[in-house]
């Protein structure tokens, strides 16, 4: 059974009206095109280890830009990053406390979720609550911020941009594929990413908590 909602945030029993049938049935077109093939790609692209990688190649790049200046702007970014991860896990999920489909069997009727069976038989079913990703959130937030301090310094950004923005976009695909997360938990968490984000860039160009940023002339930051 779905609980109900009794807290300061009423989105709950928004989901489950006919204005988000749209979301059900987004979420169930991709779900349900799975193949054992790419049952193993996403279980790579939705894990940890995945996401620590695309954050070294990432730190990598910035410190063949920044040099020394690097620890300064991988602490702005994890300090944000994780603020972001905390805010979306212990207030926004305990508030809104809508179930993951994989967790809520009755939403969804006859339609059976296309769950990851793990190498012990046992299925990959996430927390309890999905609201917002907290993968959308975490990821977004730590491309915005690389792709802020970035973007200065390489010549192709559209480059960076394909990169940064395609593997969060990728990641974030995954989460509903894996079936763990719903269209709307994505652009949920992807909001929240903007905002947090937007914040965190705005504050390092007021105070210069890194450096400021560049406008012209030297290209050094």
């Amino acid at each position: 059974m779905r609980p109900k909602c009794n807290n300061m945030l009423l989105l709950n029993d928004f989901f489950y009206s006919h204005w988000f049938d749209w979301d059900k049935q987004l979420f169930q077109f991709i779900n349900g095109h799975n193949s054992p093939f790419w049952d193993q790609v996403m279980q790579v692209i939705t894990s940890t280890q995945f996401g620590l990688v695309f954050c070294l190649i990432l730190s990598i790049i910035t410190f063949v830009f920044y040099r020394k200046k690097t620890w300064k702007i991988l602490l702005f970014i994890a300090v944000v990053t994780l603020s972001a991860d905390a805010f979306g896990a212990r207030v926004l999920k305990t508030s809104i406390q809508r179930l993951r489909p994989s967790h809520d069997t009755e939403y969804h009727g006859d339609y059976e979720v296309h769950l990851l069976q793990r190498k012990d038989g046992t299925y990959y079913r996430g927390g309890r609550y999905s609201c917002p990703s907290n993968h959308a959130i975490n990821y977004l937030t730590t491309s915005l911020l690389f792709f802020y301090f970035l973007s200065p310094k390489v010549r192709r950004k559209w480059l960076l941009g394909i990169f940064v923005f395609g593997t969060t976009l990728l990641s974030c695909y995954s989460r509903i594929y894996v079936g763990v997360h719903y269209p709307t938990d994505i652009l949920f968490g992807w909001l929240i990413a903007v905002l947090i984000a937007g914040l965190a860039t705005w504050l390092e160009k007021r105070f210069n908590i890194v450096e400021p940023p560049y406008y012209g002339g030297s290209t050094d930051r």
